[in-house]
């Protein structure tokens, strides 16, 4: 019988920034706290989006009706690499909230470990922010799923 819940596996304490702090301040304390993403929330500590480390990384996407490839950082087109330092440069300071996802899968910390593989998969998504009453109390990583493997009993 399978039992697993999200409460075993996350990743306590969740790791929070707001809406209005740079992005810039985002990744500095994703790189002091070793953690690929926080989750952002507001005044009152509810849950409004989640702010990921690949949303750092450059993306290809497609302009519409132009059929043209372009890269995009921070929501900030690149248009080419050659263009990546000034862009980075320039988007340090757009605010989390203008950065976040917005539309991040949550789960609660009773949701069944199967409800969280294919949330994992079916949102291509690397983390799950574990919500109790809109407030974030820990977060699930595909990182957190290997510890699973590695159990021994």
């Amino acid at each position: 019988m399978l039992t697993t819940l999200a409460s075993e596996i996350m990743s306590t304490p969740v790791i929070t920034i707001t809406v209005d702090k740079p992005v810039s301040a985002a990744a500095r304390v994703m790189l002091d706290k070793h953690v690929g993403s926080l989750a952002v929330v507001d005044e009152n500590g509810q849950f409004v989006g989640l702010m990921s480390e690949s949303k750092y990384l450059p993306e290809e996407s497609l302009i519409p009706f132009v059929r043209r490839s372009v890269l995009r950082l921070l929501g900030s087109e690149l248009g080419d690499r050659e263009n990546i330092e000034e862009v980075i440069a320039n988007t340090r300071n757009t605010l989390v909230g203008d950065a976040m996802r917005k539309d991040a899968p949550t789960v609660s910390p009773d949701t069944h470990l199967s409800e969280i593989a294919r949330l994992l998969v079916d949102s291509e998504s690397h983390h799950l922010p574990v919500l109790e009453d809109g407030k974030p109390v820990g977060i699930i990583s595909r990182h957190d799923l290997l510890t699973l493997f590695a159990s021994s009993s």
